[in-house]
């Protein structure tokens, strides 16, 4: 790949991977924390900081941990990001009764929605299909050396 190809490459899908990962960040840091302080009131507030905290620090390393995964071109990855942010919309929807601050409330919806959003445009969708070739590609790739690693092996031993 030319460097005028990279930047092709980077002015098209980098917007779009990011965004997405950034509403994913977002649904989590606004999502835990509100079902977290609506669900679990009795709790005292050191605990509920302590539980929100570790939540969100686990979820934000399981997304970052599978959109590494797509990028490098392996689509199954995809599944996780999607079911969590499906679970903070549903998880965000009923604390309406609870009260929450409407602009939190506003957010823990938008959030999760726009994330899912840009996870199926069809630019995201495109930019997984390229993935997967040049993972495709690299593994290619990987072959060849690999065999030619063997044959230069065997003419050693001869």
């Amino acid at each position: 790949m030319t460097y005028k190809e990279l930047l092709r490459y980077l002015k098209r899908y980098f917007p779009v991977s990011m965004g997405a990962l950034f509403a994913q960040g977002l649904t989590l840091v606004i999502g835990i924390p509100m079902m977290i302080d609506s669900y679990f009131e009795v709790l005292p507030v050191s605990e509920r900081l302590r539980y929100s905290y570790f939540s969100v620090l686990v979820a934000s390393f399981l997304i970052a941990h599978c959109n590494f995964m797509v990028v490098r071109g392996y689509l199954g990855w995809i599944c996780i990001p999607v079911i969590l942010m499906l679970l903070c919309l549903v998880g965000v929807l009923p604390t309406i009764v609870y009260r929450p601050h409407t602009v939190f409330y506003v957010s823990g919806i938008l959030f999760p929605l726009l994330a899912l959003l840009l996870l199926n445009s069809k630019r995201h969708r495109e930019a997984r299909n390229e993935w997967v070739k040049l993972r495709e590609e690299r593994q290619r790739i990987g072959r060849i050396i690999r065999t030619q690693r063997q044959k230069n092996r065997r003419q050693e031993r001869l």
